[in-house]
């Protein structure tokens, strides 16, 4: 970790997995509310596929037709 590289890759690792965990500590996932593989990747797979929507919504509104571009205006008229 003393060299440059290493401290920009801690630097993204840092703005993006460490957000996920944190998001799923402050929601749900602070403790499984299950018990069992299956259940438990029941759960996770869950919060996976909001949390993935949620940051399409905010990244990328035109994709799910919320935004003011062309494939939002195609999106309301279908």
């Amino acid at each position: 970790m003393a060299g440059e590289d290493a401290q920009s890759i801690d630097k993204q690792r840092a703005a993006t997995g460490e957000c996920v965990n944190a998001q799923a500590c402050n929601r749900v996932l602070s403790r499984m509310p299950v018990r069992g593989l299956t259940k438990v990747r029941s759960v996770v797979g869950l919060f996976v596929l909001a949390h993935n929507l949620m940051r399409t919504a905010v990244r990328a509104p035109q994709i799910i037709g919320w935004g003011r571009g062309a494939s939002a205006k195609a999106a309301q008229a279908a």
